[in-house]
C-alpha cells in the first residue's frame, strides 16, 4: 500500500529490470506538436498519451500584456520542473517508507527577454528558484536526504544543471 501516492510496487520492479539489464534504462521519448492558425484557439498543441489515452496539451505564445488564452510554453516547463522534482521527492520518500502529509512546491524563474528580442546578449533565464513547504514526522536528516535525491534523480534538474546536447533542426515541405 502506498504511504504518499507512488506506485511502489511499478518503481521497485523498473529498479529490479535495470539491474538485471542496465540497457532498460536507456529510452528515447518523444513528442510532436502542431502549431495552430484558428486564433480563437491555442497556437500549439501536442498529444500525449497516459494510461487512460491521449491527452491534447495546448498552449499560447506569451502575451507581453498579459495571459494568453491558454497556457504559456513558460507554464508548462516550470510545470514539468516542479512537477519532476516533486514527484522525485515523493517517490525517495516512498521508496524509504518516509510518509509526507503534505508537499507544496513553489517555483520562481528570473527571466530576461532582452536576448530574445536582439537587444542584448544576456541569459534567458537568470535563476530559477524552487521550494518545498513539507508537512511530516521525518527528521531534518531525512528531509535533507530526501531534498538531495529529489535534486540529483529528477531529470528537469539535470536538464538545468548540466549542459545537455541539442540539435535543433529545419526540414522543408
Amino acid at each position: 500500500m502506498s504511504i504518499n501516492n507512488i506506485d511502489i510496487k511499478q518503481v521497485d520492479e523498473y529498479e529490479a529490470d535495470i539491474l538485471e539489464d542496465r540497457e532498460e534504462a536507456y529510452f528515447t521519448t518523444k513528442m510532436e506538436g502542431t502549431w495552430q492558425y484558428d486564433e480563437s484557439g491555442p497556437q500549439f498543441t501536442a498529444d500525449t498519451k497516459t494510461s487512460q489515452g491521449f491527452v491534447t496539451l495546448s498552449l499560447s505564445h506569451p502575451n507581453f500584456s498579459g495571459p494568453g488564452k491558454f497556457p504559456s510554453p513558460m507554464s508548462y516547463g516550470l510545470f514539468w520542473i516542479a512537477g519532476c522534482v516533486s514527484s522525485t521527492f515523493m517517490t525517495a520518500a516512498e521508496k524509504r517508507n518516509i510518509k509526507v502529509k503534505s508537499l507544496k512546491t513553489k517555483i520562481e524563474a528570473d527571466l530576461n527577454y532582452l536576448k530574445q528580442f536582439d537587444l542584448e546578449d544576456e541569459p534567458l533565464v537568470g535563476e530559477y528558484r524552487i521550494n518545498f513547504d513539507v508537512e511530516t514526522d521525518a527528521s531534518d536528516a531525512d528531509i535533507e536526504m530526501l531534498r538531495k535525491a529529489a535534486l540529483d534523480g529528477c531529470l528537469a534538474m539535470y536538464t538545468i544543471q548540466n549542459i545537455v546536447p541539442l540539435n535543433l533542426t529545419v526540414t522543408r515541405k
